[in-house]
């Protein structure tokens, strides 16, 4: 092959080099700008994150010397502030694609309301409120969450440490709750024949009274308890009758499971379709 034609291709392949393959530039070029934009945000919290410990540092060396830091602790205040709501926000961000939970900034940046929204089979319930005030340590000074509900508890426990577990822990208790309240009203709706005839406040203790489907359409009892007050299925059941041996049969055996491992509306409905209660 003579020189022009050697030259002739490497020619074509520059030209193909240059070329490159069709959509390439423009996916390196869509990476990089994300690597940019990646970079900013990164010195943003960078620079946030020195400010706010330069801040912190000055006022333990204004400590330390025995000097006055009424000014420094209103700065402290506010960088205290912008970190806590800056965190609030994260969380309202990834949790509000799952449902669950609103945050609102409250009282001029100083508190923040969260609100809990609670469902159960694809029906929306109640929605609760929790407004705290986030000036020094987080504290909560108005809500409406059932005074079942161990608050106080669950506050002490995460509050301070873990916001965010203690969220997630109120927010399952909460909807726990109203899937319990929602049970024992479905029941109440589509089976007339039980009676429900004692339940207390948390639903965590239920107790229902069934007929048998027999001859004399014995009476049954079956107490429902929830140890996990944030699950929606009972962990113990016992069924209770007059007729000593209904209790060990099979059949009742049987039932006793299903209502462990399925809503309790849904297990009496399917021990009435099987021929258990009428």
């Amino acid at each position: 092959m003579d020189i022009v034609g050697k030259q002739g291709i490497y020619d074509h392949l520059l030209m193909l080099e240059k070329a490159g393959i069709p959509g390439q530039g423009k996916q390196k070029q869509d990476h990089f700008d994300d690597l940019q934009a990646a970079i900013v945000t990164l010195r943003a919290k960078r620079d946030r994150l020195c400010a706010e410990t330069a801040a912190l540092k000055n006022i333990k060396s204004k400590l330390d010397q025995g000097l006055p830091i009424e000014e420094d602790t209103i700065q402290l205040e506010r960088v205290v502030l912008k970190s806590q709501l800056m965190k609030l926000k994260d969380l309202q961000t990834a949790y509000h694609l799952i449902g669950g939970y609103d945050l609102v900034e409250s009282t001029q940046g100083k508190g923040v309301c969260v609100s809990f929204h609670t469902a159960y089979e694809g029906v929306y319930l109640e929605t609760y409120n929790v407004e705290m005030d986030l000036t020094r340590t987080v504290q909560i000074s108005r809500h409406n969450i059932p005074p079942c509900i161990p608050l106080e508890r669950l506050a002490k426990e995460n509050l301070q440490t873990d916001f965010k577990a203690f969220l997630e822990t109120l927010s399952l208790h909460l909807s726990a709750l109203a899937g319990r309240k929602q049970q024992i009203l479905l029941i109440k709706e589509l089976i007339g024949t039980v009676e429900v005839i004692e339940r207390n406040q948390l639903c965590n203790f239920l107790t229902l009274k069934c007929k048998s489907q027999d001859e004399r359409n014995t009476a049954v009892l079956c107490t429902l308890e929830y140890g996990d007050l944030t699950q929606c299925l009972p962990s113990h059941v016992t069924i209770e009758s007059k007729e000593e041996t209904l209790p060990g049969s099979p059949q009742w055996k049987k039932n006793q499971v299903l209502l462990m491992e399925s809503p309790v509306h849904r297990a009496l409905l399917t021990m009435r379709k099987t021929g258990s209660i009428v």
